[in-house]
């Protein structure tokens, strides 16, 4: 091997030791809480206890808000109880990471498609400004706003007020 090509394989090793080591853990659903959250155990069918997952950088409507029931809805279709999913916590990303009654806000994957994004794209979730800091959020942006202006799932009401703003 040439040393060009030792010294790239050597940057590369090391950039992988010291890169922020991934959370990634496969889990089973066993409730869907609301279009943001899922509670999950580390075996299927186990008695054991849950982590409650809060789905990071996106907000879904309430149940009392319109689309919320659709947005419910959606998450028991793409992942119902007992369906395998992959969760990477993402509490270096987000200040919220894991809260005091055991909540993490994680990145949650159903055969390799992010629900995070799925959510977004199908109009049924904003994207949330105040925790969606990560690179990958402009993709979501993007996502956002391409289904503002098709007005899909919320976005085809005249007003469409956020979760965090509801109720005020």
């Amino acid at each position: 091997m040439s040393t060009w090509g030792g010294a790239c394989l050597l940057i590369l090793l090391a950039s992988l030791c010291f890169c922020n080591g991934a959370h990634a853990w496969d889990a089973y659903v066993a409730r869907v809480e609301d279009g943001n959250t899922i509670l999950v155990s580390r075996r299927p069918g186990s008695g054991e206890s849950t982590v409650t997952l809060r789905l990071y950088g996106i907000s879904a409507p309430s149940r009392s808000q319109p689309f919320g029931r659709e947005a419910l809805d959606f998450l028991l279709r793409v992942m119902p109880e007992g369906a395998k999913v992959s969760v990477d916590s993402v509490d270096s990303m987000d200040s919220a990471g894991e809260d005091d009654q055991l909540t993490m806000s994680a990145l949650v994957q159903v055969g390799g498609a992010s629900v995070n994004y799925q959510l977004v794209a199908e109009g049924l979730a904003w994207v949330n400004r105040s925790t969606c800091k990560a690179m990958f959020c402009r993709r979501w942006y993007i996502q956002e706003h391409q289904a503002v202006v098709a007005r899909r799932g919320l976005w085809g009401l005249n007003m469409s007020t956020p979760p965090w703003q509801w109720g005020r």
